[in-house]
């Protein structure tokens, strides 16, 4: 009776396929550890689209400046700013990969040892 219980829980079990099959049957560790991983992933997508983005904006306000002190002032903030901002990027970046290195874990993948 327990084989036929097993089997049929696991026939009807409820996933939801939005989340993808890396995040099914992980435990509750597991899967907080993905999503923060995730997360950092998605800041990073962000933080690079929105530092292009003011970049270009910074140069096109320097671009139609006409000589004006104000305006190109405030453009090389713009793009000093978004110069910090990928700076600060690459930074994220490279503190996740030198303390996966020193811990020998991939931090953007994590896998927790298994109790059998």
């Amino acid at each position: 009776m327990q084989i036929i219980k097993a089997a049929y829980a696991a026939a009807n079990e409820i996933t939801n396929p939005a989340l993808g099959k890396d995040i099914v049957g992980l435990s509750a560790g597991q899967g907080m550890a993905f999503y923060i991983a995730q997360l950092w992933k998605t800041v990073v997508i962000v933080g690079g689209l929105a530092v292009m983005l003011y970049l270009i904006w910074g140069g096109l306000e320097w671009l139609i400046a006409g000589g004006d002190k104000a305006k190109i002032e405030n453009a090389t903030h713009k793009i000093t700013n978004s110069l910090i901002g990928l700076g600060i990027l690459v930074v994220s970046y490279a503190v996740i990969y030198f303390v996966g290195a020193v811990l020998k874990i991939d931090l953007l993948k994590p896998v927790f040892p298994q109790n059998y």
